[in-house]
């Protein structure tokens, strides 16, 4: 009869995953110069020298959980006609499949090194493949019209809400912003 190993076996990919999401959690709500990698940790339920091991620095944490949730097929796989309509849904959804970059982002702009490490992923893992699906004539414009607006958006309902863009958002501001969106690729 085979002995059973009484120790707890080790899940590399969950742990890593479990600290990915740990950090995406916490660098959206508090930013990273006001996240330590123990509240990470802890989150996540793992020993602190595990960060190390996985990402190699709290840096290289910031940028694969950034780099996760920067996703431009998630826009540019909406359909045209219903861009606007399709895009303001998801910015304005209580319920999400996946946390929004945005606030990671914007909170992240403190700190000189994870501005950095953002603006280098946004550029090249959302903001360019955008302004190709836009096309050659004003692409990269409307890349950019594109990241304002949703930023802008982003800022006054989650980080300074506004009552124009919360919950109850008025239809007027709504309407607004789906033929501003909308706007983009008409």
């Amino acid at each position: 009869m085979a002995e059973v190993d009484p120790r707890p076996q080790r899940d590399a990919q969950r742990t890593r995953a479990a600290i990915l999401a740990a950090a995406q959690e916490a660098f959206s709500r508090s930013g990273y110069s006001d996240t330590g990698v123990r509240d990470i940790t802890a989150a996540a339920g793992v020993n602190p020298a595990l960060v190390n091991r996985y990402f190699g620095s709290k840096e290289r944490l910031y940028e694969e959980a950034l780099g996760a949730l920067l996703d431009a097929a998630l826009i540019t796989d909406i359909p045209r006609e219903r861009f606007g309509e399709t895009v303001v849904a998801i910015l304005t959804a209580t319920q999400r499949s996946q946390l929004n970059p945005l606030p990671m982002m914007m909170l992240a702009s403190a700190d000189p090194t994870a501005r950095e490490i953002t603006d280098r992923l946004l550029k090249a893992v959302f903001i360019e493949p955008l302004a190709r699906w836009f096309g050659p004539e004003r692409g990269a414009g409307k890349a950019a019209f594109f990241s304002a607006l949703a930023s802008g958006l982003t800022v006054y309902r989650e980080l300074y809400p506004l009552d124009a863009f919360g919950a109850q958002m008025p239809e007027e501001a709504r309407n607004w912003l789906i033929a501003a969106f909308q706007s983009l690729v008409d």
